[in-house]
């Protein structure tokens, strides 16, 4: 069994208020709108709105403890789930001002014997903004050792030997392994563990009595357990603890325990300059103003069972907790967000490509039949627990999942945002709608709190449901069997390259890219199962290479926004794709992409694997 949380940070940048509207309106719109989650069993938990530090709400809802019949109270503690992040910034903030370490220093300055070469290259400020290209904490070491988590450094392991998703700087993509690292520089720094260290320097000046990070088998009175209706091998019909998910105490990543009364103290002494010095505390707000210059911040958590929001819009403070799946606290914050008008949607601001799932479990190597009636390969999926839908999987979609409109109707799908996205040609980019899908299940693949896009409405309309794409198997091996129509997942990893059967691929557009030997000339090209060619170049190659004709118009073609006709010409020479190669082939050229790719009439002799996470695949010819 593999299991990886997500505990996703939002930095939402607060709008002005309403000026129209009294604060009895806004509580009676957000308790309305709480009354709404509880009535359809989407919320169970506590919601604070206050203005300055006066509460204007405090609602207690649903069960603590549904085994032991224990209500929520407005005082109950909670998982934060990745708000401990939002104390993990500070505390390098407060040692950043005490000149204890500089922001720019690296991870091997603050911690000379980190056990891998990356440290000499990684700074403070990659790490806090998910810039290192470490990943996750998350996986099968995390399943296999969960239990025995309970310091910092027992997390190490779980990473250290892991190569680096990206060079540091080059990309963003969320890291609990970079806020783990954090962690074990502020106790080396300070001389303290982290928990002490975010006590004595943070928790305790802001009177959170409350706050701390809590074993799982601690006895903590008053604690909300986590209700999970995500099982090891899919959804369950009825919500259980979450135990089984949680490591046995949480981290600098995310995982400690507060209640909504403390964390309104927070921002108070957060916003009175008590826990930081003004320019420290504007550090911790830089860039997250609306237009009229006025600061808003707000962080999320969320795991099985867990999800947590804080916004602060000053004077507002909102404070969502709860004990039920995500994005329970998430939906009841956006109706908050609009009754002190900090705006009703998140805005997507990731520069590094789709998040991974946030979570994925298989319980057992997943084997299902795959339709090659038009050539993408395609299989059936359930979502939310229902379904089967049929969709495509293709490896020339740089996305995680898109899924039609019409699905997305379906299935009342929350909308948690847009993206830009474009067709392959680079261009027609438009902006798209990133819907929030509970759980993905495969046969005995599960995948959960997974963020995808919604098609347009007005879009080409095939007999499918949606299309995935590599990034949605991360950390999994993903393997395309065309002569048995068979596709499959699994754990593991693939090997070293050899430059033969097993290949390194880069993914800079999202896409599996490799360099291919045409006829002596090399040429980069995409890995992409959606294509029908054997090998389809750009026109403007086809001056440069020898063809036994000039290429000819041999069918058209079409994409989002774009109509094009894909010419074609029998090359004099070979093809060589790591130890593949094809004589003579009839090559296609099209004039409006601007790299070349390989797809399905190259691809259906083989069994194609790829390793998302190593960014290596596996050419096996039977």
């Amino acid at each position: 069994m593999k299991i990886t949380l997500l505990l996703t940070t939002l930095l939402i940048a607060a709008s002005a208020l309403a000026q129209n509207t009294t604060d009895e309106q806004r509580v009676a719109q957000l308790t309305a709108a709480v009354d709404k989650a509880v009535a359809e069993d989407r919320f169970s938990g506590v919601v604070m709105l206050a203005n300055g530090d006066k509460p204007l709400l405090a609602r207690a809802v649903g069960m603590a403890d549904p085994t032991k019949g224990i209500a929520n109270r407005p005082d109950t503690k909670f998982n934060l789930g990745s708000i401990n992040k939002f104390f993990t910034r500070i505390a390098i903030g407060q040692l950043a001002a005490a000149g204890k370490l500089a922001l720019g220093d690296t991870i091997r300055q603050c911690l000379p014997d980190y056990p891998s070469a990356v440290a000499d290259k990684i700074t403070i400020t990659q790490l806090l903004d998910h810039r290192s290209g470490l990943g996750d904490i998350f996986g099968p070491k995390f399943m296999a050792s969960h239990a025995s988590l309970r310091k910092l450094s027992d997390y190490l392991p779980l990473f250290a030997d892991a190569p680096l998703e990206f060079e540091p700087g080059t990309s963003q993509r969320y890291s609990n392994a970079g806020f783990v690292v954090l962690g074990l520089i502020i106790e080396r720094v300070s001389g303290q563990s982290y928990y002490d260290y975010v006590r004595d320097h943070i928790t305790k000046p802001a009177g959170m009595n409350d706050t701390a990070s809590y074993a799982v088998d601690e006895n903590v009175p008053n604690r909300a357990i986590g209700q999970t209706k995500r099982g090891p091998e899919g959804p369950l019909p009825q919500r259980g603890n979450n135990n089984a998910s949680l490591p046995a105490r949480g981290s600098s990543a995310g995982g400690g325990y507060s209640t909504a009364p403390d964390l309104l103290r927070f921002t108070q002494a957060l916003l009175a300059n008590k826990i930081l010095s003004k320019g420290w505390t504007d550090w911790l707000f830089t860039n997250k103003v609306d237009s009229g210059g006025k600061r808003g911040l707000g962080v999320a958590g969320g795991s099985p069972g867990v999800n947590a929001v804080l916004e602060i819009a000053p004077p507002y403070t909102l404070i969502v907790l709860s004990n039920f799946d995500p994005p329970s606290a998430e939906e009841v914050a956006r109706e908050g967000r609009k009754v002190v008008g900090m705006g009703d949607e998140m805005k997507e601001r990731r520069r590094g490509g789709p998040e991974p799932p946030g979570e994925i479990m298989i319980g057992k190597p997943v084997k299902i039949p795959m339709d090659l009636t038009h050539h993408v390969p395609v299989i059936e999926a359930k979502i939310n627990g229902k379904g089967p839908f049929r969709f495509d999987v293709d490896s020339g979609f740089g996305g995680m999942m898109n899924i039609s409109h019409a699905l997305a109707e379906k299935l009342s799908l929350p909308v948690m945002g847009e993206a830009s996205s474009g067709d392959p040609s680079g261009k027609n980019q438009k902006n798209v709608r990133i819907l929030h899908v509970e759980s993905i299940d495969i046969a005995d693949l599960h995948l959960g709190q997974v963020e995808v896009t919604e098609a347009a409405a007005d879009g080409p309309q095939r007999d499918v449901d949606g299309v995935m794409g590599l990034p949605l198997f991360t950390s999994l091996l993903v393997t395309f069997d065309y002569p048995n129509s068979q596709f499959a997942v699994d754990g593991g990893k693939l090997p070293a390259p050899d430059g033969s059967t097993v290949l390194a691929y880069s993914v800079e557009h999202g896409v599996p890219t490799i360099e291919i030997d045409v006829a002596g000339t090399k040429v980069t090209t995409d890995i992409d199962s959606g294509s029908p060619a054997l090998l389809s170049m750009p026109l403007s190659l086809a001056k440069s290479l020898p063809l036994a004709e000039a290429p000819r118009v041999m069918g058209h073609g079409r994409t989002v926004g774009n109509e094009f006709d894909i010419y074609a010409a029998p090359l004099k020479g070979a093809v060589h794709v790591g130890g593949v190669t094809v004589t003579d082939p009839m090559v296609d050229f099209v004039d409006i992409f601007p790299r070349a790719n390989v797809g399905f009439r190259f691809l259906k002799d083989l069994v194609v694997t790829f390793d998302p996470e190593g960014k290596r695949m596996r050419f096996v010819k039977p």
